[in-house]
């Protein structure tokens, strides 16, 4: 299963290229599996839409961290949004998972 885990550096690319890239990539979460079909960039402080456009705060601080890390941000008290991190550790950016089509429900008592 490992060979098929994107490794970090993958992450420390461009924002907008790992968002295009993760299209159609398999996420797989305890017994859910899923492909990306839909993602978006947020790139920077200057990006208004991104959630670090104010800078850096207790609520925004994962943005600045280290690339590959995921994150659900809970948005408009009402939705959790799955992210992951990009590009360099101390730069805000990150790519939403904005859509997946779910594939299987593995059931684990089988």
């Amino acid at each position: 299963m490992s060979r098929y885990i994107l490794k970090k550096s993958f992450y420390e690319q461009s924002s907008l290229n790992v968002a295009s890239k993760l299209l159609g990539k398999r996420l797989l979460f305890n017994q859910y599996q899923g492909i990306i079909t839909e993602t978006e960039a947020y790139i920077g402080q200057d990006d208004p839409a991104a959630h670090s456009a104010h800078g850096y705060t207790k609520r925004t601080s994962v943005m600045f961290g280290s690339p590959g890390f995921s994150y659900v941000y809970f948005i408009y008290g009402m939705y959790h949004c799955l992210n992951v991190v990009t590009e360099a550790k101390g730069f805000p950016a990150a790519v939403l998972i904005r859509g997946i089509v779910l594939l299987l429900i593995i059931n684990p008592t089988l």
